[in-house]
């Protein structure tokens, strides 16, 4: 169901919230216990649209798994064969990109599709790679749906990593899938996001797996045997970035129980939010954040494309014109982010502008428009909501139930701190 959201203007912001599970860490572990023959136990898990894609697709193995509450719990099993042989994806497209090369180890011929927006996201190096590989592929004009028949032969390989992290990742949970592997490499051109990568690797290591991004390349050394698993899912760094953004322009917001020391990429928030001149401490895993000083920054967010929404809008309180590099990381989201984020934000008075690669974002102008759409992105929903609260009449967010993708409590938190 689509529905709206009504915003009306904040006197502050202030709190003590807990953030859901991180999603990205939650498809990480959902893929690593495909690929594992042991016993897989996940705890807190979420129950955003993309980590119940991957639950979906892990019910649809022949693996014996059970679901309640925040936990999931899956048996020990060799079998690697799928009950339904049509396999969706939905809209989540870290779960197509890491899931796609592991049922590329399936014997069996599978379909796999995918909804909305995810259907027009460009996933052209699949075609390239898995020619390599000995796979039978195909897609629809570089797009999904794919048809796909392995098992995938590992080899020594050199891959463009300019798109995405995902596809890497993906490959990497193959190849140690992969009971033909041996001592291949990958070696990743142009790699962007590697923090994502390091994730990747991260979750891995928790299956018993320990291996290294070294001088752009993972060595293998296989054929591995996972280990059995109890997985915690962090909460998420991405979801707390908008929480942040608003106690920095509007308050003092505490954020409990989350990983100070974590892989995800969207940690580095903290550093931007205190170049703007925001307090931040930490008292053991609970952070605080609150308003101080409202300045400028300068950011290269090509390693963390997700925080461009957020930062849009912290920059537009700023005192001066703030810079975000990775613009080009932009083009291939839920929209075309970079310019929805132009578009729909300079609707309630942002100022940006868009120069090759980067983004610049000056102090806001009065609003033209109290009515923006997300664009079915649960990011620009999120972003135009929290640039919202500074505002002096109520602002409609149309196509509010996109957050569900990722942050389904995201209006529920929001409502609970707003003064």
């Amino acid at each position: 169901m689509v529905l709206d959201k009504t915003i009306k203007p904040a006197n502050r912001i202030s709190g003590i919230i807990n953030i859901p599970s991180s999603k990205s860490h939650a498809q990480r572990a959902a893929a690593c216990s495909l690929i594992s023959k042991e016993a897989t136990t996940i705890l807190n898990f979420g129950d955003s649209k993309d980590e119940l894609t991957a639950l979906q697709i892990l019910k649809q193995s022949n693996k014996i798994i059970s679901h309640e509450k925040k936990i999931i719990k899956i048996a020990s099993s060799s079998n690697f064969d799928f009950k339904n042989k049509n396999i969706s994806f939905n809209e989540a497209g870290l779960s197509c990109r890491l899931f796609t090369p592991i049922l590329a180890n399936s014997e069996q011929h599978l379909i796999l599709n995918g909804n909305g927006s995810l259907l027009k996201r460009p996933m052209e190096i699949f075609n390239s790679v898995f020619k390599k590989l000995s796979v039978n592929f195909s897609s629809k004009n570089n797009k999904l749906p794919f048809t796909i028949n392995g098992p995938i032969n590992p080899k020594s390989i050199s891959i463009d990593g300019s798109l995405s992290s995902q596809f890497i990742s993906g490959l990497i949970y193959a190849y140690v899938g992969s009971d033909k592997l041996k001592t291949e490499t990958i070696k990743i051109k142009n790699p962007k996001s590697v923090p994502y990568i390091e994730l990747s690797l991260d979750v891995l290591k928790s299956f018993g797996v320990d291996l290294k991004l070294n001088k752009n390349t993972i060595h293998f050394n296989g054929p591995y045997n996972l280990k059995p698993t109890s997985i915690s899912i962090e909460n998420d760094w991405s979801s707390a970035s908008f929480f942040i953004v608003a106690a920095a322009i509007l308050g003092n917001i505490t954020i409990k129980n989350i990983n100070p020391n974590s892989k995800q990429a969207d940690i580095k928030i903290l550093s931007v939010i205190e170049e703007f001149g925001a307090n931040v401490s930490w008292n053991k895993n609970d952070l605080n954040i609150s308003k101080n000083q409202c300045l400028s920054f300068d950011f290269d967010a090509s390693n963390s494309p997700d925080l461009f929404p957020p930062l849009a809008v912290l920059a537009s309180f700023g005192s001066k014109t703030s810079s975000i590099k990775g613009v080009e990381r932009l083009y291939a989201k839920e929209s075309n982010r970079a310019q929805t984020i132009k578009s729909e934000l300079s609707k309630l008075g942002a100022n940006i502008k868009i120069s090759k690669d980067t983004m610049m974002v000056s102090p806001r102008s009065a609003p033209v428009n109290f009515n923006v759409s997300s664009c079915n992105d649960h990011r620009i929903a999120m972003a135009a909501s929290i640039f919202a609260l500074m505002l002096n009449k109520p602002t409609l967010i149309k196509d509010s139930s996109a957050v569900n993708k990722s942050f389904p409590s995201f209006y529920k938190l929001l409502d609970s701190v707003t003064l």
